[in-house]
């Protein structure tokens, strides 16, 4: 998404890491020769402190934040009775008080600006309850009605807010799983009987952030390849 951001013209992207720093430094030098200025920092999204430093340091630089996309979540996999109470409290607060916190903080600077785009990223497990990842899938539903909150309180403000509920996406991390004999399983469940790819989701991240769409707010957008309609 940040890629793309890049690709469509914007000023500036900034992008944030907790572990995978060598992987951000890529996305950052891609970003950077697209003629877009970028910003790389290390946040811990369940952390206030380290949220307000990385949002003083944008806006100082940059003088505006424009948009807001919550990305940031974690996933371990696991029937419900299973589940620990660690493994819960630790995907609740990545998942859910994360995009909280951030998008509480990010709310003066974009009223200050006369209004703003904030984008989270939930997942179709939050619409249907996905069944391996019940704690997941609860903190994903959350998001989805954080989304909808928000959008209540920004909407006097000019402050658009939607989520994207991506389905099966081909990504570096999900590649070899989809291979398996699991995640042909998987697939089999869509009615494109195939992954969606990471341009599937990212424009539709570009779209809910452009000036061409005014009118959308308090909605999720789930690319899932028919996940819904399967036999």
């Amino acid at each position: 998404m940040a890629i793309a951001f890049a690709k469509e013209g914007a000023k500036a992207v900034g992008i944030t890491y907790v572990t995978r720093e060598e992987s951000a430094k890529e996305t950052y030098e891609e970003i950077t020769s697209f003629g877009c200025h970028a910003y790389m920092h290390h946040v811990e999204v369940t952390n206030r402190e380290s949220i307000k430093d990385w949002l003083k340091q944008i806006s100082g630089a940059e003088g505006r934040v424009d948009v807001l996309v919550n990305n940031a979540g974690i996933n371990r996999q696991g029937p419900i009775d299973t589940v620990t109470e660690k493994d819960w409290d630790d995907i609740m607060a990545v998942n859910l008080k994360g995009p909280f916190l951030v998008s509480q903080e990010i709310l003066p600077i974009m009223v200050g600006m006369g209004g703003g785009r904030i984008i989270n990223v939930a997942s179709v497990s939050g619409l249907y309850g996905g069944p391996t990842t019940a704690h997941y899938a609860a903190s994903k539903a959350g998001l989805i009605s954080l989304t909808q909150v928000l959008a209540r309180w920004g909407a006097g403000h000019n402050i658009l807010v939607n989520s994207i509920s991506p389905g099966i996406i081909e990504t570096d991390l999900t590649r070899e799983e989809l291979r398996g004999g699991g995640g042909k399983n998987v697939l089999g469940l869509t009615l494109l009987k195939r992954p969606g790819q990471v341009e599937d989701v990212s424009s539709i991240a570009v779209m809910l952030a452009s000036d061409e769409q005014n009118y959308m707010t308090g909605q999720t957008i789930s690319p899932n390849g028919g996940s819904y309609f399967t036999d």
